[in-house]
This record gives structure tokens, C-alpha cells and sequence, in this order.
């Protein structure tokens, strides 16, 4: 075993979950845990088909040529989701992950 640093707030928030569920806070921290893989796996593990996919790409090139700056915020978020910075961690905070990855461009 070893031990991580956390904040307060977050250490009294898994010590209520534990104790309301009855199990030890290393369980609340696997079960959430979990939770946030299973949701990543799903998020990433969508069967589609050809088509959809060769309509999806003509689309893109055809708002990129029409749109430059929609093109250049594309193209940086793709390449923050090849670094592994997935669109899903930042839900309710599309300005805020945009204007950071104009600033690191």
C-alpha cells in the first residue's frame, strides 16, 4: 500500500461516501474509479458505419474550407485527444479548454 496526497474537501467527501455506503474508502475510490474508466470506454468504443464516417469527412472539409478559424480549433482539439486530453474530462467547459489550447498553440 502507499498513500496519495489529496485536498480536504475531497478526503471528507470520499470518508462520507464510505461511510454511508459502509465500506472502506479505498472501495469508494475503485468503484469511482470504475465508473470513470467504463464511461471512457464507452465514449470511445462507437461501431460506425463506412458511410457515416465518408459523409462526416466531406462535411469537414467542407465547413474547414468555408470556416479557417473552425478549422484551426478542429484540428488543436485533435491533437489534444492524441495526447490523451479527451474532450469527455472537460464536459461544461468548452470555452475553457479552447482558449487553453489556442494559448499553447
Amino acid at each position: 500500500m502507499s498513500t496519495i496526497t489529496v485536498p480536504d474537501d475531497l478526503r471528507r467527501r470520499v470518508k462520507r461516501l464510505a461511510s454511508l455506503l459502509d465500506i472502506p474508502q479505498h472501495k469508494v475510490l475503485e468503484m469511482l474509479l470504475d465508473l470513470f474508466e467504463r464511461d471512457l470506454v464507452e465514449e470511445t468504443t462507437h461501431i460506425v458505419d463506412p458511410r457515416v464516417g465518408e459523409e462526416l469527412e466531406r462535411a469537414r472539409r467542407e465547413i474547414d474550407s468555408k470556416d479557417p478559424r473552425w478549422a484551426e480549433r478542429s484540428r488543436k482539439l485533435e491533437l489534444a485527444m492524441g495526447r490523451g486530453l479527451i474532450p469527455g474530462l472537460f464536459r461544461g467547459k468548452w470555452g475553457t479548454e479552447l482558449g487553453a489550447l489556442e494559448d499553447n498553440a
